[in-house]
């Protein structure tokens, strides 16, 4: 798993970092099925922790409580 800001290309430029704005889209590239998510921010935090791989490449190392998001959307 890996995220872009505000673009939905796989650009290694476009990494996302350690600084989101208000106005910041986040697109999550996964393997598996192609599908697309609506995301309410309600809460002061995302409950993520995103950490580099030493090489500048931010990644999300952790997903906290409370997370921004009630349930995983995935394949069922």
């Amino acid at each position: 798993l890996f995220c872009t800001l505000n673009t939905h290309k796989i650009d290694m430029e476009k990494l996302l970092g350690g600084q989101i704005g208000l106005e910041d889209f986040i697109f999550a590239h996964i393997k598996g099925i192609k599908k697309e998510v609506e995301v309410y921010k309600s809460e002061d935090a995302l409950g993520l922790t995103i950490t580099d791989n030493g090489a500048g490449y931010a990644f999300i190392k952790v997903r906290r409580k409370p997370f921004f998001c009630k349930r995983d959307v995935g394949d069922m």
